[in-house]
């Protein structure tokens, strides 16, 4: 997705209306460092929220530590958590950062994407 690129959220809303969970999902960014995505959920038809994620790899290789990745790494984890992200820690060697947001969530995405591509290249 380019900085040009909206997301639609209108669509993302349908898409999570008539899916069985009420949720959907779009991966928009991915790399070795870092994965965006948006999401939509819809409890019910009026009241559809949206979320960002970000997954961050603390290191390029499961078995092996990079301190120099690492040390990004926290700074982007940072950097999240204060923007208002959860952060959790998964088992596949990443940390699966969300926020909620109320309104259209491209605005939070290309903010993000700026970011981390600062703080993780």
């Amino acid at each position: 997705m380019t900085q040009s690129t909206k997301i639609n959220a209108k669509e993302l809303t349908e898409k999570a209306q008539n899916s069985k969970h009420k949720e959907t999902y779009q991966m928009l960014e991915k790399n070795s460092a870092y994965r965006i995505g948006v999401g939509a959920r819809a409890p019910s038809a009026d009241s559809p929220s949206f979320f960002v994620e970000v997954l961050i790899n603390l290191s390029a290789k499961a078995t092996e530590l990079d301190l120099a990745q690492l040390e990004k790494a926290l700074k982007g984890l940072k950097a999240l958590q204060s923007r208002g992200y959860a952060l959790f820690l998964e088992d596949s060697n990443c940390v699966s950062c969300e926020k909620r947001i109320v309104q259209n969530p491209n605005e939070e995405y290309l903010t993000v994407k700026s970011l981390l591509k600062a703080l993780l290249r």
